[in-house]
């Protein structure tokens, strides 16, 4: 059972160092007679500090004044814990004849502190509330080759000018886990200001020198890229390889061998080479480099085949074997027509997409609408900054949020995505910050909020637009602060994330009507990226349909189908409420209704084929023959659709009508031609 006992401490500058040192001693004696430990704690403090220690007593920072309580938990300890609550009851009147055992208290402690600062291997530095250096380790002399007797006692900024302990007086925070250069050395830095009574009365620097991790984390690093490039270079290559050990065992096969011997890659490694043609001579020669071997397969094709000797250390380690078929031989001339108009139209396509970051490649599309949105994208991508896309629905936000992503110096850190329109309002606060385990009922154990995940990385908050009023409060207040606080947590975890919003709702009418916070649209709406509709870019559907076509065959393992003439008409004369995810739902429904190798009109819903005839109709009026001609109303509705068919922006079709860009805008407008 515990025995306490409450006291006032009455000294006028609290436990200071030497009264604490009285206490020490004192308490060293009593512990002795009475065989027990005593611990000092504050009221109503769960946990207190051995009272036969200076530091821990210095440490609890006691003033003049305060009640603390003097316990222990050892049997018969009674006497010993009133004794000592007794002695620090006293005035400051009393005197302790006991001077020099103080003193020698107080001299193994300081001691038994420059011996711990000499032997840690990190080094240290400290200095006062000037700037001078009073510490200066045996690591830190090693690690910055400064003596400890040429710094101590001078400006510190003088003699390690990276380490900038001036500013970490004056700013009082902390700076942990800062990278410098000492001379060659790299070193790792915490920093820390000495903060008594909310005054700053110097600081401590501890270092680590970690050169030799960082030559290692190097070496692994290009060890690993170096492999990674050598896979991608024989797999992409064309010839076939097949590597083998010095027994002749192979030890590799790149795709194309396999391919091109019809052989299953799992099924011939360890096998000898010589079984996998057992009617080849492959002789010493062969395998010196010094002769081909040409082989023919039982389809007719014919194979050439040639050995390289790998040599490490001047030692026979194997062959790198290359198969080339000869046939291919005779079509490289066609081969290189082919690939010089391929170049032609790349460096058309290049014109075009000049400025975009290699990460938007995999969205499709070449219309002057969705490459200008495209590379307002890219530039954003270079910073940090706030992005908000802006689109309907089905435009593909999320496919350019990812591109901004993985063009941005975050690109190898996590994406994590979010849609806000999908999550119970009661419930996003937890998904977005997490919870503490206990928080409430169910919360078995603690969860890492989208946030916290995303730390490093990119958030991607879609439909933004659709949360309540309190959470965009409380995102306004994680992205002014850049910290998080879990529910039930009382501690906020810095966070360092970069924001990507998306909507299609119409932020600037909900502000009006007081459903969006002004001060978040601000914050998010630092870049705008608008996503034009699919009806501003029809003339990207056949490249869309050639795309979804290819994707949808492989997914469900369906023949290649490519499309009628009147079905892709269809298409490009529909004005798609649901834009490019609307698209890729009609094609998978045309190639899973097709029985043949065409999608046809008549495998497109009905409406397309209604739409259809009605165009028919439309253009059938436009006939000079006979006295049905169109009006200047349809002829004005024709032109200025066909001119955005061919030139797909309202500035380029505007140029070829002679017309300015905000008039064909008004007319397309009024044609429901968008």
């Amino acid at each position: 059972m515990e025995k306490t006992q409450r006291i006032i401490i009455k000294n006028k500058n609290g436990l200071h160092t030497r009264v604490a040192a009285m206490v020490a001693r004192q308490s060293q004696k009593f512990e002795k007679i009475w065989d027990c430990q005593l611990y000092l704690r504050r009221i109503n403090s769960q946990e207190g500090v051995p009272c036969n220690s200076v530091l821990p007593l210095v440490s609890l920072k006691v003033k003049n004044g305060e009640m603390v309580e003097v316990y222990s938990s050892d049997s018969g300890s009674e006497e010993a814990v009133f004794r000592l609550a007794s002695f620090l009851g006293q005035t400051p009147e009393l005197e302790i004849p006991e001077t020099e055992a103080i003193d020698s208290i107080l001299q193994e402690n300081t001691l038994a502190s420059e011996k711990i600062f000499e032997s840690i291997n990190n080094g240290l530095i400290a200095m006062d509330s000037n700037g001078i250096i009073n510490i200066f380790n045996r690591a830190a002399e090693e690690i910055t080759g400064i003596k400890a007797k040429d710094i101590i006692g001078k400006k510190g900024d003088e003699w390690v000018p990276n380490f900038n302990l001036n500013d970490l007086l004056h700013s009082k925070c902390e700076n942990l886990g800062l990278k410098h250069k000492i001379g060659n050395k790299w070193v790792i830095t915490n920093k820390s200001p000495i903060i008594v009574d909310e005054e700053v009365v110097g600081g401590v620097v501890v270092f680590q020198d970690i050169s030799q991790l960082e030559e290692l984390s190097w070496e692994l690093h290009s060890v690993k890229e170096l492999k990674e490039k050598f896979n991608n270079i024989l797999e992409t290559v064309d010839d076939g390889i097949c590597m083998i050990n010095r027994c002749r065992e192979i030890t590799y096969v790149n795709h194309p061998f396999v391919k091109m011997f019809k052989k299953e890659g799992t099924r011939v490694l360890t096998r000898k080479i010589q079984e996998l043609f057992p009617k080849e001579k492959f002789g010493d020669p062969f395998f010196a480099g010094k002769e081909e071997i040409i082989l023919s397969t039982t389809d007719g094709r014919e194979f050439i085949m040639h050995a390289r000797p790998i040599m490490i250390d001047a030692k026979f380690r194997g062959n790198v074997v290359v198969a080339r078929e000869l046939t291919e031989i005779a079509k490289l001339a066609d081969r290189i027509e082919l690939l010089s108009q391929k170049t032609q139209y790349l460096q058309e396509e290049l014109a075009k997409k000049e400025g975009l970051n290699q990460s938007f490649d995999n969205i499709i599309g070449k219309s002057g609408a969705l490459i200008e949105s495209l590379t307002v994208a890219s530039k954003a991508a270079r910073t940090d900054a706030a992005v908000l896309i802006r689109g309907e629905s089905g435009t593909g936000k999320e496919l350019v949020a990812r591109a901004i992503h993985r063009a941005g110096a975050r690109s190898d850190k996590p994406f994590v995505g979010m849609n806000c329109a999908a999550i119970p309002s009661n419930l996003l606060e937890s998904e977005l910050f997490g919870y503490e385990k206990g928080a409430f009922t169910g919360a078995y154990k603690e969860k890492r909020g989208k946030f916290e995940i995303a730390s490093g990385g990119t958030i991607f908050l879609d439909e933004i637009g659709d949360m309540d009023k309190a959470m965009q409060a409380k995102l306004l207040r994680v992205l002014q602060e850049q910290e998080i606080e879990r529910i039930g947590g009382v501690k906020p975890i810095r966070i360092d994330v970069r924001v990507i919003a998306a909507t299609n709702s119409p932020l600037e009418a909900m502000m009006q009507e007081g459903s969006f916070r002004r001060d978040l649209y601000y914050r998010l709406n630092v870049i705008t990226v608008m996503l034009p509709p699919l009806r501003q870019r029809k003339g990207d559907i056949p490249l869309l349909v050639e795309y979804f076509t290819e994707k949808i065959s492989k997914k469900y393992d369906l023949p290649k189908c490519a499309i009628r003439k009147d079905a892709l008409t269809a298409l490009e004369n529909y004005h798609f409420p649901g834009n490019v995810r609307e698209l890729e739902n009609l094609i998978e429904g045309g190639m899973t209704l097709s029985n043949n190798e065409w999608i046809t009109i008549a495998d497109l819903p009905a409406y397309l084929c209604d739409q259809g005839s009605d165009l028919n109709c439309r253009e059938k009026t436009f006939s000079s023959d006979g006295d049905d001609l169109p009006t200047f109303a349809e002829m004005e509705r024709w032109l200025i659709e066909q001119a955005l068919k061919k030139h797909g922006s309202f500035r380029k079709a505007g140029q070829a009508l002679g017309l300015d860009h905000k008039t064909i805008s008004k007319k397309a407008d009024k044609y429901q031609l968008k």
